[in-house]
This record gives structure tokens, C-alpha cells and sequence, in this order.
């Protein structure tokens, strides 16, 4: 189902009640927003999903990955080990 995003901030039970993956949609640029799949896949989504998260993290902390204090990045690791 693709839905608008102005409809879901009208209607925001199309995103809890959703049974269907929903893509949802800037009309005004006709560009992809988002994905919503139903938490009941997320078995087979979990590894995918550990995957997304790691580059997200990759992707904003860059600037401290590629800088030159390394005693700020093992901090850093540390912090993400604990969580995962």
C-alpha cells in the first residue's frame, strides 16, 4: 500500500493497524520516505535489520571514525558493545 505522509499524520492507525508492508510517500516529489513492515516479520527481518543499524552508526560517526584520537573511538566501540 503507498500512502501519503500527510495522510498518516491524518491518520496515524494506517501505520499501528498495518498488515501490509506501507511505503510511505512525498506526492508533492513523488520521492519514498520510509518502509513500514509489520512487526510480525521481524524475525526474518533480524538480521537485515542489525545490518541497517550498523551502517546508520557508520554513517554518523564517521567524522570520528576517520579522526585521530583513538582513545575517543574506544570509547565509542565500548559504548556500542554494550548495546548490541
Amino acid at each position: 500500500m503507498i500512502v501519503a505522509v500527510n495522510e498518516i499524520a491524518k491518520h496515524p492507525k494506517i501505520i499501528s493497524d498495518a498488515d501490509e508492508i506501507v511505503y510511505v510517500q512525498d506526492k508533492r516529489k513523488n520521492e519514498l520516505k520510509s518502509i513500514v513492515i509489520p512487526a510480525s516479520y521481524e524475525p526474518y527481518l533480524h538480521d537485515a535489520l542489525k545490518e541497517v543499524e550498523y551502517q546508520m552508526w557508520l554513517k554518523r560517526n564517521q567524522g570520528l571514525l576517520n579522526s585521530e584520537h583513538p582513545d575517543i573511538l574506544e570509547n565509542v566501540v565500548g559504548d556500542l558493545g554494550e548495546k548490541l
